[in-house]
């Protein structure tokens, strides 16, 4: 996949027209999976507690020529027609770049679905999820979607990815009454459909909490990584490095075999122990969360010292 291309469009949205640019985008993303190259496509609303408007769409091809072919086809014409009404301005921006997510990102709960549809009835499946993409963005904390076709002709798994803004407002979507009768609707062409949860943007690293259904906050997460994995590349620096070197490995592999190490003992080893040293850290509870975020905080900026001071002593180069 290392020719595929992502075009990245974005738009201001006209007061209270939020719902009829999903609906809109429900249509492209079934025009689009018809599309030779097509991989995938992605709606990005605008934050739930931001004040800006402003959509964002991607759109993912095999490659340029595939991505061109659809900027210039008629479906593509007459969709971006019908979103008129809906932009200030009437016209998205558009670009080849991939800067735009929302560093804020990573709390919010991710349902992946994989839908495995019957031979042959690919056509009835883009009808159906066309109108659930619709219906999903109605509901309260709707924060995109993300549709993957399978590649050759289209029958086989389609995988589609929810995001929502806390556990309890996809679990109403997902637990409706219009999704139940919509899933009805599909018995017809879909053989079944696999779902996965994912509540954080380190899952196997890090658990969620049983009553938010929701996993620490990122920026958390990743100071134990860095905790664990300061060290780690330390003493690789000091004792791994000269042997790769004598042993005349190409850099490529070197590089490789080191970073398959510090992987491995991040993962199986250090993040294991400090999630469960610094539970009460991660997930503070309701009980002074302000006061635990802050003594954890200071604990862990001393032992980002004393790993310097430590290392810096016993590994001189």
């Amino acid at each position: 996949m290392a020719d595929s291309v992502t075009l990245i469009t974005s738009a201001l949205v006209r007061p209270g027209m939020g719902q009829a640019l999903a609906a809109w985008h429900a249509r492209q993303a079934e025009a689009l999976s018809r599309q030779s190259g097509f991989i995938s496509t992605n709606l990005i609303p605008p934050r739930p507690s931001g004040s800006e408007r402003r959509w964002c769409i991607e759109i993912t091809f095999q490659s340029s020529d595939s991505l061109e072919a659809w900027q210039g086809s008629i479906p593509c014409r007459k969709l971006l027609e019908e979103a008129e009404p809906l932009l200030e301005g009437g016209e998205f921006q558009q670009s080849l770049r991939e800067e735009h997510l929302d560093p804020d990102r990573g709390t919010d709960v991710t349902e992946v679905i994989f839908s495995k549809v019957k031979a042959g009835m690919s056509e009835q499946f883009r009808d159906w999820a066309q109108r659930i993409q619709a219906a999903q963005a109605l509901y309260p904390g709707y924060l995109g979607m993300y549709l993957q076709p399978p590649s050759g002709d289209g029958d086989g798994h389609w995988m589609t990815i929810l995001r929502y803004d806390s556990a309890i407002h996809l679990e109403a979507w997902m637990h409706s009454s219009q999704r139940a009768a919509l899933l009805q609707e599909s018995k017809e062409f879909m053989e079944r459909e696999e779902l996965l949860r994912i509540s954080t943007s380190f899952p196997g690293w890090v658990p969620i909490d049983p009553v938010s259904g929701q996993g620490p906050p990122n920026w958390k997460t990743a100071m134990l990584v860095l905790l664990g994995l300061y060290p780690i590349v330390m003493l690789q620096l000091r004792l791994l490095h000269p042997v790769l070197v004598a042993a005349r490995l190409p850099p490529a592999a070197g590089t490789f075999l080191a970073n398959a190490i510090s992987v491995a003992l991040t993962s199986f080893l250090t993040m294991p122990f400090f999630v469960r040293t610094f539970d009460w850290w991660l997930f503070p509870g309701v009980a002074s969360p302000r006061a635990k975020t802050r003594r954890g905080l200071r604990l862990i900026g001393l032992l980002y010292l004393l790993e310097i001071l430590v290392l810096w002593k016993l590994l001189p180069f």
